[in-house]
């Protein structure tokens, strides 16, 4: 009895850990230490690296509109990074939709209006969940405070590691949970399985009893949403998606870099109008460690 009893219990966890698998969420060999150590050698870099003090990238842009707002159109682009300072310029020639700019001075994050008052739905969300540019996320590896460079400095207060698919493509999914939370945000990071490079960033935020005529808090106040509830108003879930896409990588002096760079951001929800945009870089210049950066940039132009 014993036997077929230790048999029948051996095959079980066998079943059982082959269902863990083809879901996804058994343990991997990797921890999230060791995942993180193999993406910044991948970028070229170890953990608690400071040689780069500065980052910066010009190149081409494209905008497509595929909810809520209408058209395509090109543009140009340029970031630049310092020390914990960042912003992000994608400049269109079109009277309507200028573009947008997002920016961290070190204290504050401002965004640019499209209009006197008027901040596009993606510039919203950036303004609302500012701590994904305070605390570094926003812009991967182009952030020279990428809380992954060190994480003792940074000091999430969770990390998980499996493995995954994202559109068809084997990937190992960090779940990062920020030690200075990010309200309801959800933030999970993607790394290639066999070039540990990062290639995906994803932010979610799922809001129930949100109401039409809402209006966002003091983005001071914990950067999460007062949106009160009014009666009269149609309220329901409302879902917010932010994708950071990275890939054409190639080799600039002794690091590895990233040359496409893309944004998809998705506004679904009964009671908020629906949005759907995507915006691509393609990276034409990239270079490190430059003098004499201009401090207003760090500041949203409107």
């Amino acid at each position: 009895m014993r036997g077929k009893t230790g048999l029948l219990l051996g095959g079980l966890c066998v079943i059982c850990l082959m269902a863990f698998h083809v879901q996804g969420v058994c343990a991997e060999d990797l921890t999230p230490e060791q995942l993180i150590d193999k993406h910044l050698e991948a970028f070229g870099l170890k953990s608690g690296s400071t040689q780069i003090k500065s980052i910066q990238f010009v190149g081409n842009t494209d905008v497509e509109f595929l909810q809520g707002m209408a058209g395509k159109m090109s543009g140009i682009a340029a970031l630049t990074s310092q020390g914990s300072k960042i912003f992000l310029n994608m400049k269109f020639d079109d009277v309507n939709y200028p573009g947008e700019y997002f920016a961290y001075d070190g204290k504050s994050v401002s965004v640019n209006n499209i209009q006197p008052g008027v901040r596009t739905p993606l510039a919203d969300f950036i303004f609302a969940y500012n701590k994904v540019m305070k605390n570094g996320m926003f812009g991967g590896v182009f952030s020279n405070a990428w809380p992954l460079l060190n994480i003792k400095t940074s000091k999430p207060s969770y990390m998980n590691v499996r493995k995954t698919k994202v559109e068809g493509k084997e990937l190992y999914e960090l779940e990062y949970r920020p030690r200075d939370r990010h309200g309801d945000m959800k933030i999970r990071i993607f790394f290639e399985t066999d070039t540990y490079r990062h290639v995906r960033t994803e932010y979610k935020v799922s809001l129930d009893n949100d109401a039409s005529t809402g209006t966002y808090g003091n983005p001071e106040d914990d950067y999460e949403r007062d949106i009160p509830a009014i009666s009269g108003m149609v309220t329901g879930s409302t879902y917010y998606t932010l994708v950071e896409k990275f890939g054409d990588f190639k080799e600039v002096g002794a690091l590895t870099m990233p040359h496409s760079y893309s944004l998809n951001y998705d506004l679904d929800g009964i009671a908020r109008h629906a949005f759907i945009g995507r915006w691509k870089i393609d990276i034409m210049m990239i270079g490190f460690n430059a003098e004499n950066i201009e401090p207003a940039l760090f500041k949203a132009k409107n």
